[in-house]
């Protein structure tokens, strides 16, 4: 397409324009730590706020995990606000790229209000390519009536600093009554599934989607590549304080690895927490499984190792034992997934569905 210079000029005003209504709008907020806010999605305390795994208790873990686990997925903060703005400064640890993620996903964060008695996105922070200092405006023009408000953090990034920024006549603060009982805690351990690969924001990732649905605090412990049953994951897991555990971590291991450490894993689990509901999650699907006979042939393996420890463990008389399968888990249509693996928001909203359904048979937290 090509301008006159009458285009040109208008071109130009109009983008100048843009920067001066951002150029006041960040000027009229003031910002905020978030420290006295509710942080939502930690499994226990940790040094650095935004990491889901303490320093200390990585040590034992495996490598890829203790990486992983700087990343904030799943973390949230929950406040409440009159504010008609909502401005975000975050910093990031690393500018990332990933092929089958929105930079959004994987790097941005994901604004929710709660209205008319359910939690409503409202818009979602941009980050900027080949920048660590973000600093965005999320929403503008809203009503100055209070608001609770959630506010999701990057899945595949780890967040160093984070400010809320508000009107600076308008007031912020924890939420009084929040819509998020964190009394009630699900724990979710497994694959870049749970971690949130592919979703198109941090907010669909599925245990965040659980967590709105449910009303409950959701523990996101998905570790992408890296969820494969070792013992010492069983150990941290056992003092992570929970109503109800989801272990959907069979995607990455081999049929045999499964054989091998699924057994004392969960028995490990019951025998430290009781009378905790364990749900055993099957392997989805893999759509290009259909086609690559090799990839069909692991993930049948795969689901057929876990049922045989589940029927295994119900012949024991194994308690508070649920299981999900994958039939269906995504739906039968082949549209759920972004590269025959990693789900889209489509297909996390089906496997949403399917595991809060087990969860609600637990009633751990209805």
């Amino acid at each position: 397409m090509k301008f006159d210079d009458k285009g040109k000029q208008l071109a130009i005003s109009l983008l100048l324009l843009v920067l001066v209504h951002t150029s006041y709008a960040q000027k009229s907020l003031k910002y905020v730590g978030v420290q006295n806010l509710i942080l939502l999605g930690k499994a226990k305390q940790t040094v650095q706020p935004f990491q889901r795994i303490d320093s200390a208790d990585l040590l034992p873990m495996p490598k890829a995990v203790q990486g992983l686990a700087f990343n904030s997925a799943g973390i949230a903060i929950l406040f409440e606000t009159n504010s008609s703005t909502i401005a975000v400064k975050w910093k990031l640890a690393q500018d990332k790229y990933h092929a089958n993620m929105t930079p959004i996903s994987h790097s941005g964060l994901d604004l929710y209000a709660f209205k008319d008695g359910k939690w409503q996105y409202v818009s979602a922070a941009r980050p900027e390519r080949s920048v660590l200092e973000q600093n965005q405006v999320v929403v503008s023009n809203m009503d100055t009536t209070t608001k609770q408000m959630m506010l999701y953090l990057p899945l595949y990034n780890s967040v160093r600093e984070l400010k809320i920024g508000v009107d600076k006549n308008s007031k912020i603060s924890a939420a009084k009554q929040p819509r998020v009982n964190q009394s009630k805690r699900v724990v979710v351990y497994g694959s870049s599934i749970v971690q949130g690969a592919s979703a198109s924001r941090p907010g669909m990732a599925y245990p965040a989607i659980l967590q709105r649905k449910l009303g409950v605090d959701v523990i996101n412990l998905g570790f992408s590549g890296s969820a494969k049953m070792e013992i010492e994951l069983a150990k941290y897991l056992a003092t992570v304080t929970a109503d109800c555990y989801v272990l959907d971590c069979i995607p990455n291991q081999t049929a045999a690895q499964v054989d091998e450490r699924a057994l004392p894993f969960i028995k490990y689990l019951r025998s430290q927490k009781p009378h905790i509901p364990i749900v055993l999650v099957e392997s989805v699907i893999r759509e290009n499984g259909y086609f690559d006979l090799s990839v069909g042939n692991n993930v049948r393996e795969q689901n057929e190792s876990i049922y045989k420890v589940y029927q295994q463990l119900k012949a024991e008389k194994f308690p508070n034992l649920y299981y999900v399968s994958a039939k269906g888990l995504i739906g039968d249509d082949h549209e759920a997934t972004i590269d025959g693996t990693h789900l889209t928001d489509l297909g996390f909203v089906r496997i949403a569905e399917g595991i809060l359904n087990a969860i609600k048979q637990t009633k751990a937290v209805n």
